[in-house]
């Protein structure tokens, strides 16, 4: 008897095993499926997301507020708008995000099953626009209030104000309560609204008021210095600065804003620096210094401008005029050291090694193409400018190139010349370049016969520059 007992407790025993390994496997089963789908139970403002993606329930969100409209009619008159047309935005992701918070882990998604959840609509409200579209109803059926403002006069130096306007409008906080409701429900609304008599929050008198002390202020005088120049800040500079709040009641009370202030008085600081001028020292490739072509020269800067800024606002809010001295921290110039070909001591230009120049020879009336401190070409035989139209001297670098151009200019008498197909063209300062010239048989010369002050040389030689030279090659003209 006993034995038989035994068996049938063993069998009733593996019957419920079998069932707690089924339950357990369906329960695995069913958080597997719903770790990225909406949740059994999970709707939004009543629409049901079990089964769907994120995905699809931001696109069915998004979807369906987009086709939202709030219809108004105010004395007969009708007007439907969507919701982003009042200022209304329906955040989607926001409120898909919300409704699929319980998948983050198995154990909120098998509590779904116990449960219910209804995902109210993230959105946002932009008053302005709202108040804007409520302005433009008033204007259907009558004058709309208008508020009186300050602006800045034509001259943008003086504070004036308009004046206000009494006028027909509505309650915005009805609409306000109509817009939400659609956004909120994901259905459309419609709405009766009543006009009434509207007294501006901001009346002539207040803004007169305003622009009185706003131009109390920019009457005061802010000045800063240093030992050189002196900067007045100026009316139009002043009024920038000056900042009008609207409060709830209408207008606050002039101020300057601070940051301004600052921004000008640290910017005018800046411009009275004096940058330093960095030492050059041109060194041979042993070292040794051949030459200095810039000795340097210490530059000074404002240490003071925080100060003056902080006390030229605490002046100006207070009424009263300010004028800040800056003064200067002493900054020693930078020497750097330049490393020219063996032998570049000696010519008109100290190239690098390997560094393209060309060379103008005005006395000698030649053309000559430089690699460092080595001759590449030349010296090509040129005409430079006449005595009434010199050719330019000094430092400069090509910086225009033109295989062919019609060149148009001045001579000297005042009257105009035009030369079409100048070919091989490299300017490198203003209207001087290094030309080819076919209409010259001889070269080597200036005087009488001279250029209008370009280089003129033989067609083929011009090719020659024109196609070694570079933007940015140094060419150095002297006597």
């Amino acid at each position: 008897m006993m034995r038989t007992v035994s068996v049938k407790m063993k069998w009733a025993l593996a019957a419920v095993l079998s069932v707690v390994v089924v339950l357990m496997a369906g329960t695995a089963a069913y958080a597997v499926h719903f770790a990225d789908r909406g949740l059994p139970g999970v709707s939004v403002v009543g629409m049901s997301v079990t089964g769907k993606t994120q995905d699809e329930v931001v696109q069915e969100i998004a979807t369906r507020a987009a086709d939202l409209t709030v219809t108004v009619t105010i004395d007969g008159q009708t007007t439907t708008a969507k919701l982003s047309e009042l200022g209304v935005t329906v955040d989607a992701d926001a409120t898909a995000a919300k409704a699929f918070a319980d998948n983050a882990s198995v154990g909120s998604r098998v509590g779904a099953l116990f449960s219910h959840s209804d995902v109210p609509i993230e959105m946002s409200l932009d008053e302005p626009t709202l108040e804007t579209f409520a302005t433009s109803l008033s204007a259907k059926v009558g004058t709309p209030a208008t508020d009186a403002t300050v602006g800045l006069s034509q001259d943008a130096s003086t504070f004036v104000a308009t004046d206000s306007q009494p006028g027909v409008g509505v309650d915005v906080s009805q609409l306000t309560s109509i817009v939400s409701k659609a956004a909120e429900s994901l259905t459309s609304q419609a709405v009766d609204l009543q006009t009434s008599e509207i007294t501006p929050k901001v009346t002539t008198e207040q803004a007169q008021t305003a622009a009185d002390e706003a131009n109390k202020l920019i009457a005061t005088d802010l000045t800063v210095g240093g030992d050189v120049t002196t900067h007045v800040a100026t009316a139009a500079q002043k009024a920038s600065w000056v900042d009008i709040p609207t409060t709830d009641s209408g207008l606050g009370d002039p101020s300057f804003d601070a940051a301004k202030v600052t921004e000008w008085v640290t910017s005018t600081g800046e411009q009275t620096n004096d940058k330093p001028v960095d030492a050059i020292k041109n060194v041979n490739s042993r070292g040794d210094v051949v030459s200095t072509p810039s000795e340097g020269k210490a530059g000074w800067t404002v240490n003071n401008a925080d100060t003056i800024a902080s006390e030229a606002v605490a002046a100006l809010q207070s009424g009263q005029s300010y004028t800040g001295h800056f003064t200067y921290d002493k900054v020693e110039p930078e020497v750097a050291t330049r490393t020219i070909a063996d032998g570049a001591e000696n010519l008109a230009y100290q190239a690098a090694p390997g560094e393209k120049w060309i060379d103008i020879n005005l006395s000698a009336h030649t053309v000559s193409a430089y690699e460092g401190a080595t001759i590449v070409r030349g010296p090509v035989s040129m005409v430079n400018g006449a005595p009434e139209t010199p050719t330019v001297t000094g430092t400069f670098k090509v910086y225009l190139k033109y295989d062919s151009q019609t060149m148009r200019g001045e001579n000297a008498d005042g009257t105009n010349y035009v030369t079409e197909g100048v070919p091989w063209i490299s300017y490198f300062t203003g209207g001087y370049a290094l030309h080819g010239a076919p209409w010259r048989s001889s070269f080597g010369f200036a005087g009488s016969g001279g250029s209008h002050g370009c280089v003129n040389m033989p067609v083929s030689e011009a090719k020659w520059f024109y196609d070694w030279d570079e933007v940015g090659t140094i060419v150095v003209s002297h006597n």
